[in-house]
């Protein structure tokens, strides 16, 4: 009977989900690892790589950058995303669901696109630059570590958001009721009950716009001018016209992910001695604001919702604008730009369909099995799974890229420069998404209504297939969905992988930016805006449900 266990359908699968990430994660990160600690001139083992991160003034500026702009982004991200949660979902706001919803978008839209689009606002030639300067008046400089920390903190704040939202419900009303019976004031009832039960949410909201600041690359190559970062710095090292430095890559890429797997550490141990749990049986009370403080509130966070989203306006406004290289003659219309992207050169669009597709497919069916064994199987297996999977969260899409390149380059299989490399890419960094969704809902399912089909003879798989997917479809399309919309607007992992024929939007996008032609760069980025949005757009309307809440 063991040995008939030992190879029993959930078994193999386990095994070669492992193999899977072992051979697209693990093997790489430690490849690039092991390149870290050899000279690139005599390739022998040396620390001199991870010496010159810390001793060298240029690269030790680079980790104090990346430091400094996650940081300002974090604070500024909890400034604004905090009050914006309670506003929405502890006090009765008009059009409340309609803010939450549109609070969410700034997530699923690509960071560089918003650097693009603050560009076009406040860029040399920007049209507010230009507005000003007609009234003399000076803008701000967009240039530079401020405008990297307005981008970040206008794209990211919603993780805040969401996350101090769900704690916001989980608060059982009756806790607060009793406060207030003991002659609690409101003050002091949200300082003793309502804050320490959401202060973990917090902290784990604030974790995640860390490392997607600290990750991230595309945001301060456009508007960063000479402020370098870390992430930003692996990838140059790596594709250098001299052939590159993979030992100094390496080591960024390596500092790179020991600082965001500590901070997941240091916020996992935070969380579980910090969090409560609770029955919540009566939800959280919905609080009556006065006329002018209802009126303050709905105008604070339609005031961010608009700030956050009108950046992407213009974006597709600037679409269908006449343009010459970086100037905008606002008030002319003219499709050459969108005729440029879909019918001079489409292939970048259809590369990103077809890669996008396919990654989510094969990223869907993965996902489902891997959920399902994390859920069900107790002990060092699922953890470990769990953890592996959930690994690709915590690393940069470059350093991931890079990882892929330089494993892959050589060998007995070689990738790199195919587009199979980038569907992989896609697919190990995605799939988390669609494990989270499904494992949410797998929760909800008792294992017993599963064990009395396979108790009736039906087999494990075709119960699996019977039983628990129809209760996971809606986590399993969710997932689909923010997996095939976040492909689409991935850079980071697709500028170090793909080469020539198998160009992206984004890379599109990127490439346009940084040769100062707007006009292209904003047609390919309406593109990429409308293909994301209006797959959200759809599943919110036939579903009724937002699939950024099942994060």
């Amino acid at each position: 009977m063991s040995r008939f266990r030992i190879f029993s359908v959930w078994n193999i699968v386990f095994v070669m989900a492992i193999v899977v990430l072992f051979l697209l994660v693990v093997y790489p990160m430690g490849s690039i690892f092991q390149a870290s600690l050899l000279s690139a001139e005599t390739g022998e083992f040396t620390w001199d790589n991870y010496l010159s991160v810390f001793t060298t003034k240029f690269y030790r500026r680079c980790l104090w950058n990346s430091f400094f702009l996650s940081s300002l982004a974090t604070v500024f991200s909890v400034i604004i995303g905090v009050p914006f949660a309670f506003l929405t979902t502890r006090y009765k706001l008009p059009h409340a669901n309609l803010l939450k919803t549109l609070g969410t978008l700034p997530l699923i839209l690509p960071t560089f696109i918003g650097a693009e689009a603050w560009l076009l606002l406040l860029g040399r030639n920007g049209i507010l630059t230009q507005f000003f300067h007609s009234i003399g008046l000076n803008t701000p400089s967009i240039y530079g570590w401020q405008g990297v920390v307005l981008v970040y903190t206008l794209q990211f704040f919603p993780f805040v958001f969401l996350m101090v939202a769900a704690a916001i419900n989980s608060v059982d009303r009756s806790l607060e009721e009793s406060a207030r019976n003991l002659g609690a004031s409101p003050w002091r009832v949200f300082r003793t009950v309502t804050l320490p039960v959401v202060t973990p949410s917090i902290a784990s909201g604030a974790l995640i716009v860390f490392c997607m600041s600290i990750e991230n690359f595309g945001v301060p190559t456009i508007i960063g001018n000479d402020y370098k970062v870390l992430a930003e710095q692996a990838y140059s090292e790596f594709v250098s016209e001299m052939g590159g430095n993979p030992s100094m890559a390496g080591a960024l890429s390596t500092v790179l992910v020991i600082i965001t797997l500590a901070l997941t550490v240091l916020q996992k141990v935070f969380v579980e001695r910090k969090s409560y749990s609770m029955s919540a049986l009566r939800p959280p009370e919905i609080l009556p604001l006065s006329k002018w403080k209802t009126r303050f509130a709905w105008l604070y966070c339609a005031g961010l919702v608009f700030i956050s989203l009108a950046p992407f306006v213009v974006v597709l406004v600037a679409a269908v604008t006449k343009t010459n290289g970086p100037v905008m003659y606002y008030g002319q219309f003219s499709l050459d730009n969108l005729a440029i992207a879909l019918q001079a050169a489409p292939r970048p669009i259809l590369n990103s369909f077809f890669l996008s597709t396919l990654a989510t497919v094969i990223g869907m069916f993965f996902g489902m099995a891997v959920s399902y064994i994390v859920v069900r199987r107790r002990g060092w297996s699922g953890y470990t799974l769990d953890l592996v999977m959930m690994l690709p969260l915590v690393i940069a899409g470059s350093v991931l890229g890079i990882a892929l390149a330089a494993t892959y380059n050589s060998g007995p299989v070689v990738l790199t420069g195919t587009w199979v490399i980038l569907v992989l890419a896609y697919f190990v960094r995605k799939t988390p998404f669609s494990v989270k969704t499904t494992s949410a809902l797998l929760h909800q399912i008792d294992a017993s209504v599963e064990e009395a089909s396979i108790n009736l003879g039906v087999p494990p798989l075709r119960s699996f297939m019977k039983v628990v997917v129809p209760v996971m479809l809606p986590g399993i399309i969710s997932g689909a969905i923010i997996m095939w919309v976040t492909t689409l607007a991935e850079l980071s992992s697709t500028i170090v992988l793909y080469y020539g024929p198998w160009s992206t939007m984004t890379v599109q996008v990127f490439q346009y930016i940084g040769s100062g032609d707007f006009g292209p760069a904003s047609a390919y980025g309406a593109i990429l805006i409308l293909s994301v949005v209006v797959p959200l757009f759809l599943l919110n309307k036939f579903m009724g449900r937002d699939p950024m809440q099942s994060l």
